[in-house]
């Protein structure tokens, strides 16, 4: 029991410190990437949106 009681400090283990930054480190990552992937995605909806825009047919040419 002295073994456990000495390599803690408040009940936590000192290994407790390098995983919490490790995980908020990951975190951030991925709200970040979310962020970058969410904004590219309009992006390129917006292209496309632009492209079948620019790209309609005229119905007097689909007669002739």
């Amino acid at each position: 029991m002295e073994h456990v009681v000495h390599n803690t400090v408040f009940g936590f283990c000192w290994w407790d410190l390098p995983a919490f930054l490790i995980l908020v480190a990951v975190a951030v990552l991925f709200i970040v990437r979310h962020h970058n992937l969410k904004k590219r995605e309009r992006e390129l909806e917006d292209q496309l949106s632009e492209i079948y825009t620019n790209e309609t047919v005229d119905p007097q040419q689909d007669n002739a």
